[in-house]
């Protein structure tokens, strides 16, 4: 029993981490009026490159940047390397490993800890592990959240650097919707050089090669690490020659949804003459990146060799939408989304007492205002077959009272004479013409894309053709549209009698109104489609019209479950949280759920077809499943496309014009339903957020009334 206390004992004291505090007390930390803490360098004397510091306070904010800032000693400048950490709300600690030039500094100067917004009350310096860091440029721990923080690098950290080489981010404990931005640390904080836009990352790093303008910048400037809800750890700088990493794929496998155990397939190819082990390990998380399951497996890949390393999941999953980070020897083969049993999500709908009186008022409401439609003919999109028109439509005011508010689209009236089927098409949210974002012209059919139907593009308030000038639209004879809602989302957030999403809703059954009061309607063959916003407003339409729908198509939809919408992906979450206000969670779900597609979809017994990008980041499967499981309908069918993210497959409309052909009460439309008009389709869909036309795979699996089938 001794000698076994005694082992403990020596077992203990060789995990003991050498630590020694370097300062201890209670400085509020402001640079505005010179409060800062200063370390002399005799402190530093027996640190060695490696080891860390550990800077303990309490967050008190008040600042437009809470940061800390780490100087020489002397004020000449920062630490070399090191530059500012962001500071948000919960933070308590900050880590930096330091390295030799920074050790250099520190040995000959001393430390000066600034910054603002926070009450230093400990640096400590914490012994290190031996690791090799020569790679390393700044190493740490910085927690970056909803572009609330950010780590800055001194461009003194990329003095030796030349193009050529990777610059290398190393992060961990990934987020919802993880997504890492390197800025250029001037005026604005535009994306670093040759970075692109940013991406959403899995695994444990992300490579750049150093381009001559990136290093210019680097050199310049610096580096900013942004982005959404990661742990920055590291920022290398590596000889390209120094990298051999094997060469890996991971393929789509059953179309990434799995009836029982998923599995997967990673693709390895070793380039190089040696035998390497490919260690191969896949991370299996839910979609709110809880960890459910790990896989591994080990395999002996010979030189030059090829080989199809197959993993499978043996332990039953439920029903659900989750993340799989593949990885061989930490290198990160493939990071995607799958479903097991989709369609057994349970998305339980969450609305409240009132929710069908809260809606029968509006509808009233909206019943008591003159339609007062004023018809504008589009001359250069009018042909024999079908005349083309602006359409301007007084809707519900935002409230209670007030003036109407105006909203428009765009009408395609048969010439004939006779009644022709009726195709609603709704919208997706207008982010092509936010501030800073491209300009998108309204899209404007021809007379002629599909001359058997009588159709109506609908923009509700303040989006689309009204948010347009007069020379951003089609020529119309009339003056510019403004936007007067800020971020529709955010408007009157909070106050269900006067939410944008109240009135945008009214909006769409006013423009069924007016497709009933056309004579060339025939309204008992009503069908409706959009995507992302406007396949919320598809539901939404189907929900609460007056009219009942022969089909509808929601693609991709916005507006889904938004207690687990705002766990899985930051945007509309964060815009939320900011508009709070004095509500708590409970309070601000609560008025949500009165216009959450999953709690309007109880109301749909119509057929429907809808489809679902498995690596959708802004409208998630998990939030387009949860409608689509709350139908009433019997007769419904999903199609999920395995790679796609916020976008619909190039045969979307050839499936949802066949869904609805074969739904249709009459056969007045004959065989020009499916007609692949070039300037309508051509093979194309618009991207709901944009507008622009762009192409997309084809492939998917359908699941038709709990049916699997591949097309």
């Amino acid at each position: 029993m001794k000698k076994l206390l005694l082992l403990m004992i020596a077992m203990l004291a060789a995990l003991t981490i050498n630590a020694e505090v370097l300062w201890e007390g209670s400085e509020v930390i402001n640079w505005n009026n010179g409060k800062a803490v200063q370390i002399a360098k005799e402190k530093f004397a027996n640190m060695k490159a490696g080891d860390q510091l550990v800077f303990t306070f309490t967050y008190t904010g008040g600042a437009d940047w809470p940061q800390i800032s780490l100087a020489k000693g002397d004020w000449s400048g920062n630490l070399t390397g090191v530059s500012n950490t962001a500071l948000t709300e919960g933070m308590s600690k900050v880590k930096y490993f330091v390295l030799s030039p920074m050790l250099t500094d520190l040995q000959t100067n001393g430390m000066v800890v600034a910054g603002i917004g926070f009450t230093l009350t400990q640096v400590e310096s914490i012994e290190g592990d031996g690791g090799d860091y020569s790679h390393a440029v700044w190493m740490g721990e910085c927690v970056i959240g909803n572009w609330s923080g950010y780590q800055a690098i001194d461009k003194s950290a990329f003095a030796s650097a030349t193009d050529g080489q990777v610059l290398r981010i190393k992060f961990k404990n990934l987020g919802a919707g993880a997504y890492l931005s390197p800025r250029n640390p001037v005026d604005g904080w535009p994306n670093l050089s040759d970075t692109g836009e940013g991406i959403y990352i899995a695994g444990t790093k992300q490579d750049y090669t150093i381009t001559s303008g990136m290093l210019t910048e680097l050199q310049t400037s610096g580096l900013v690490v942004a982005g959404v809800n990661f742990t920055c750890t590291a920022v290398e700088v590596w000889n390209a020659d120094d990298l051999k990493p094997l060469t890996l794929s991971v393929p789509v496998t059953d179309n990434w949804v799995f009836n029982g155990a998923p599995s997967f397939t990673i693709h390895t190819e070793n380039p190089y003459v040696e035998t390497v082990t490919a260690n191969c390990v896949i991370a299996i998380t839910t979609d709110k990146m809880e960890p459910v399951t790990t896989l591994t497996k080990e395999v002996e890949l010979a030189g030059n060799a090829t080989e199809d390393i197959e993993l499978t999941c043996t332990e039953g999953l439920s029903a659900g939408i989750y993340k799989a980070t593949v990885t061989v020897n930490d290198e990160l083969a493939r990071g995607f989304f799958f479903a097991v049993n989709p369609t057994e999500i349970v998305s339980a709908p969450d609305m409240q007492s009132d929710f069908n009186t809260y809606w029968a008022a509006a509808k009233e409401q909206l019943a008591a205002i003159p339609m007062d439609a004023q018809l504008t003919e589009i001359a250069a999109k009018s042909t024999a077959k079908r005349k083309v028109y602006l359409v301007e439509l007084q809707s519900v005011p935002d409230g209670l009272s007030g003036d109407p508010v105006t909203v428009r689209g765009y009408y395609c009236e048969p010439t004939d004479g006779k009644k022709h089927p009726v195709i609603m098409h709704y919208l997706g949210y207008d982010s092509g013409y936010r501030p800073g974002g491209t300009d998108v012209k309204p899209y404007c059919p021809s007379g002629d894309a599909e001359p058997d139907y009588a159709e109506f593009y609908l923009s509700t308030r303040g989006q689309s053709i009204n948010n347009r000038a007069a020379n951003e639209r089609e020529y119309d004879g009339k003056g510019d549209f403004t936007n007067t809602y800020g971020d529709w989302f955010a408007f009157n957030f909070g106050d269900k009698d006067s939410y944008y999403y109240r009135g945008a809703y009214m909006d769409l059954l006013r423009a069924i109104d007016f497709m009933a009061s056309r004579e060339t309607s025939d309204m008992d063959n009503l069908y409706a489609e959009g995507q992302s916003q406007g396949g919320a407003f598809t539901y939404a339409a189907a929900a609460l019209s007056n009219y009942p729908f022969r089909a509808i198509a929601p693609g991709i939809p916005f507006l889904g479950d938004f207690p687990d919408y705002f766990e899985i992906t930051s945007w509309p979450a964060y815009v939320a949280k900011e508009n709070q206000g004095t509500m708590t969670d409970e309070e601000m779900y609560a008025f949500l759920s009165y216009y959450d597609t999953k709690n309007l979809a109880t109301l749909i017994s119509s057929p429907v077809i809808s489809c679902v990008g498995l690596q959708d980041n802004v409208c998630p499967p998990h939030t387009n499943i949860a409608p689509y499981n709350n139908l009433q309908s019997t007769d419904k069918e999903v199609l999920f496309n395995p790679e796609n993210g916020h976008q619909v497959a190039g045969n979307w409309y050839s499936n949802y014009m066949e869904f609805f052909k074969a739904r249709q009460q009459t056969t007045s439309i004959g065989s020009a339903l499916l007609n692949d008009n070039e300037e309508m389709r051509n093979g194309q869909v618009i991207n709901d957020l944009s507008g622009r036309r762009v192409e997309k795979p084809t492939k998917g699996i359908y699941i038709v009334n709990g049916r699997k089938i591949v097309r």
